[in-house]
């Protein structure tokens, strides 16, 4: 479709510039909220930094755990210069090992400076849908996270793909899953008054997103992302965050955000900023 984007004389990748801009929405709308919930500003600058590492993280080492085979295959090669090392390994990520190593760097937060990061976390978990819908626009652009072959209405023939087959038509999957996660942003915002317990809206998201996952791997066309038992290894982290989501959603005492993110302890409250004397 269009792989790269030229801003300002420069090339640069759609899904880096998709993922860019989806990136400083939720970053604008998280201190947005963050000031809503009066939690402090500078700790979520830090929260953010945090997650962002472990989402990073997270993304390339599963992807690199579903082609451990490739990696095996060719070491010799990958890891004859810095040039071919940097190549492959800054190439490819999963969402699910994303959203893992963003939970990760939270806890690590929460764990180092001892604090509660309960209202850190919930002034970004309704984003998440919304980052996740760039990125899939991101991967529509690039041609890469393509559907099933499919010469029906609303398919998509790809011409200059860097990701995916070009000169096939293709069911759109990434843009069916962008709408997806734009709905689950917009019944997250919506429902935000009605979460009495901390990180109700994660488990609603958890619980929403992999369910769509596990039926939208049906109609993905990479099979890249390995598979055991005819299920993708997405589909099988999906029946794992199910019940987890259901967990966060329905629990009156959430035990794992109670000792991971220390939601006992007393939030830092944002009072405004200081007034210094003349």
């Amino acid at each position: 479709m269009y792989p790269y984007i030229e801003i300002f004389g420069r090339q640069l990748t759609s899904y880096g510039v998709m993922a860019g801009l989806g990136c400083l929405i939720v970053f604008v709308i998280s201190l947005v909220r963050v000031r809503k919930l009066r939690s402090s500003l500078d700790d979520q600058l830090f929260f953010i930094g945090f997650i962002l590492v472990g989402a990073i993280v997270g993304a390339k080492v599963l992807y690199q755990l579903q082609h451990i085979s490739e990696l095996w295959r060719y070491g010799s090669v990958i890891f004859s210069s810095l040039n071919t090392f940097l190549e492959y390994f800054g190439q490819g990520m999963v969402f699910y090992g994303g959203l893992i190593g963003g939970c990760l760097g939270a806890i690590a937060y929460a764990k180092c400076f001892n604090v509660n990061a309960v209202p850190n976390a919930e002034a970004i978990i309704p984003c998440i849908p919304l980052f996740h819908c760039f990125g899939r626009i991101g991967c529509f652009l690039g041609g890469c996270c393509y559907g099933i072959e499919y010469d029906g209405p609303f398919s998509v023939t790809f011409t200059q793909a860097i990701g995916g087959p070009n000169g096939v038509p293709l069911l759109p999957i990434q843009l069916i899953e962008a709408g997806a996660n734009l709905i689950t942003f917009f019944v997250l915002m919506a429902l935000l008054k009605r979460f009495k317990r901390p990180l109700q809206d994660f488990g609603l998201y958890l619980a929403i997103y992999s369910v769509e996952r596990f039926i939208f791997e049906f109609f993905r066309g990479d099979i890249v992302r390995g598979s055991f038992l005819s299920l993708s290894t997405s589909q099988w982290l999906s029946l794992i965050i199910l019940p987890i989501g259901l967990y966060f959603l329905l629990a009156k005492d959430n035990i794992i955000v109670r000792l991971c993110l220390n939601s006992k302890k007393t939030a830092t409250i944002y009072k405004g900023p200081e007034k210094y004397a003349a």
